[in-house]
């Protein structure tokens, strides 16, 4: 069966010998040895949210300006801060000169190991 593209001339596979991996009885050092210096300037992004609405799919195609959606949640509520999807604190939003801010008022408890 031909799709338009030509075909290419395909190197044979080649075979790979990998030696065996052994459990060693000393693992050796950790990666970070005990120390987080390392990654402390890595950045990453927080999402802070306010709140939900569900709305139909008709609601969302009749949009228009000026509309507004209610949201789930009261003025006072706190508004979740999420890493990667995941609620790592909960906090009140701010205003900080031009900009929104949020005040952190609940970070998780350690859990005991």
């Amino acid at each position: 069966m031909n799709d338009g593209m030509e075909s290419a001339t395909m190197a044979p596979p080649q075979i790979i010998e990998l030696s065996e991996l052994t459990s060693s009885a000393s693992p050796g050092e950790s990666i970070f040895s005990g120390s987080l210096d390392v990654v402390q300037a890595v950045k990453t992004k927080l999402t802070v949210v306010v709140g939900d609405a569900t709305v139909s799919i008709g609601d969302l195609l009749n949009m228009k300006a000026n509309q507004i959606f209610k949201l789930d949640r009261m003025i006072d509520d706190h508004v979740d801060i999420l890493l990667e999807g995941n609620v790592v604190a909960r906090g009140q939003l701010v205003a900080v000169d031009d900009h929104f801010g949020v005040r952190i008022t609940e970070l998780p408890k350690a859990k005991n190991a």
